[in-house]
C-alpha cells in the first residue's frame, strides 16, 4: 500500500474544529500542533516509602505535523512519556506544552491508539469509530465524518460488522479511525502494530502513512521496532539510562533521511538501523549484550 492510493478527500477534510472538554480553547481546522517537553521527570512511589524514577530532563520539541517515533528497551518509560502527553499522566518535574498550553487532564487535544484495538464487541465497526466523535458533534456531521474516516482506513465495506465478524488487522485500522474521529492535533500510538502478524503490521505501517499524508497530525510513536521508526518517522529519539543514574533521559537523536514511503532496503537505512540497534544493546551481528554466547545445540523434546 503506498501513498499514492490516499482517499481523494481534499487534505484537510479530516480535521473539523472542536471545543475541547478540558477547557482548552477549541482549535484551528487542519492544525497539526507543536509538543514541547521541557526538564521532564516522572518518578513512581517505591517500597517504604521510597521513590523509583522512571523518566528525567527530558526535554524535546516535536514540530507540528511531525511523526517522532520513541523507541527503548521495556521499562525505560517511553509509554510513560506518551500517557504525560496526552494528559493521562502527570509530571514529577517540569512542563509539557502543546500549541504553546500546557496539557490538560485528559487533554482533548490528542487522541491514543492503543496495542489492542479496544472495540466495543456490540457495537459495529461504523459505532465504535462514533465513539470518538467529539462532544456535540451533530448527528449529520457526525454520520458524514465516520463514513470519511471508515473510507480512509479501507472499511467501507465492513462498516456494519461487529469486531467478532473482521480480522486484528481490520479492528485496529478501527481503532486508528476511532482515534482520528477525535480531531486530535497530536496522536499519540503506544505499540499500536505490535499483537500483528509481520505482513498485516507492514500493511499496517503503510496505512498509517497514508493517513498522515491525508490527515497531517503530529504523531508520537512507542514502538520496540527499529525497522518500524525508520520507515515512519521523521525523528527517533531512543531513550536509555546511564549507569549508576536512575531514569531514562534521551540516549540518541536520530533524524531520518528521505521523504516517506521509504525504500525498506537501503543502506543508509540499514546504518542508522545498526546504531540504533546499538543503543538497545544489540550488536550488529545480533548478540544481546551480557547474554552469554553459546554454539551448544539446543535438545528439544521431541
Amino acid at each position: 500500500m503506498s501513498s499514492s492510493r490516499v482517499n481523494t478527500a481534499p487534505q484537510g477534510a479530516l480535521r473539523a474544529e472542536s471545543a475541547s472538554a478540558s477547557g482548552v480553547s477549541s482549535r484551528r481546522a487542519d492544525a497539526a500542533y507543536r509538543v514541547s517537553f521541557a526538564d521532564i521527570g516522572r518518578d513512581f512511589p517505591g517500597e517504604r516509602g521510597s521513590t523509583r524514577r522512571i523518566l528525567r530532563n527530558i526535554s524535546l520539541d516535536v514540530r507540528p505535523g511531525e511523526v517522532l517515533a520513541i523507541l527503548g528497551t521495556s521499562g525505560c518509560g517511553k509509554s510513560t512519556l506518551l500517557r504525560l502527553a496526552g494528559g493521562l499522566d502527570s509530571a514529577t518535574a517540569g512542563s509539557i506544552l502543546i500549541d504553546g498550553s500546557p496539557v490538560a487532564p485528559f487533554d482533548a487535544r490528542t487522541a491514543v491508539g492503543f496495542q489492542e484495538p479496544r472495540l466495543l464487541p456490540w457495537r459495529s465497526v461504523a459505532e465504535n469509530v462514533a465513539l470518538g466523535l467529539p462532544r456535540g458533534t451533530s448527528k449529520a456531521d457526525g454520520a458524514a465524518r465516520v463514513a470519511q474516516l471508515i473510507e480512509l482506513v479501507g472499511l467501507s465495506a465492513f462498516a456494519g460488522h461487529r469486531p467478532r465478524e473482521i480480522s486484528g488487522g481490520m479492528a485496529q485500522r478501527a481503532s486508528l479511525a476511532r482515534a482520528l474521529a477525535r480531531n486530535p492535533g497530536v496522536l499519540l500510538l503506544d505499540e499500536p502494530f505490535g499483537a500483528l502478524d509481520a505482513l498485516t503490521r507492514l500493511k499496517m505501517q503503510d496505512l498509517l502513512l497514508d493517513v498522515h499524508q491525508a490527515a497531517p497530525t503530529t504523531v508520537l510513536l512507542v514502538t520496540h521496532d527499529v525497522d518500524e521508526a525508520l520507515q515512519l518517522a521523521d525523528r527517533i529519539i531512543l531513550l536509555g539510562r546511564e549507569e549508576g543514574v536512575e531514569g531514562s533521559s534521551i540516549a540518541q537523536e536520530v533524524v531520518v533521511p528521505g521523504r516517506r514511503p521509504r525504500d525498506r532496503g537501503s543502506a543508509e537505512l540499514a546504518e542508522l538501523r545498526g546504531r540504533l540497534l546499538a543503543g538497545l544493546g544489540i550488536d550488529r551481528h545480533g548478540e544481546a549484550r551480557g547474554v552469554e554466547k553459546t554454539t551448544a545445540m539446543p535438545t528439544f523434546p521431541y
